[in-house]
């Protein structure tokens, strides 16, 4: 069974935007059994996942420098794990940071990330239009990678 594993700050603007996913995939039918978590800011959260067997899916607000509500699937391929160090921040660990310590640590579980262009995470802000807007989508794009961990059998 793959995992959904969202991060943000549901008090920073758009850093809510994982939670939020949270909250909307809760209502949704959902046609493969999954396992949500959500995980705040905390870093070391994501890293008991990561060297854990199950297929995660991650969603959190990523600089981009795109238009905000932009969305990316960000396929982690280990062999050629190549990121910009700042695109991704785990809220004072970089994602490279993080799963560089989960590779130091052991096997590393399967893994696609989600990322959405912010525009504000200023605290106290509410969602911006543009990533509101891309609810819809990123929801789709979850339930499709969850449908294509379990295709591949990889739901150990």
């Amino acid at each position: 069974m793959s995992k959904v594993i969202v991060l943000g700050n549901r008090l920073r603007g758009d850093d809510a935007i994982g939670p939020v996913v949270l909250d909307e995939l809760k209502k949704q039918d959902i046609p493969i059994p999954v396992t949500l978590i959500e995980a705040g800011s905390d870093a070391f959260t994501l890293l008991e996942h990561l060297n854990g067997k199950e297929p995660l899916i991650i969603v959190d607000c990523a600089q981009m420098g795109a238009v905000p509500g932009t969305v990316k699937r960000i396929g982690i391929d280990l062999e050629n794990f190549n990121i910009n160090e700042q695109m991704i921040s785990l809220h004072g660990f970089s994602f490279s940071e993080v799963l560089s310590m989960a590779r130091g640590l052991g096997a590393v579980a399967p893994c696609t990330v989600i990322g959405i262009q912010p525009e504000s995470l200023n605290m106290g802000d509410e969602l911006s239009a543009g990533v509101r807007a891309a609810i819809p989508r990123i929801l789709n794009m979850i339930i499709e990678e969850a449908k294509k961990y379990a295709e591949k059998n990889l739901n150990y």
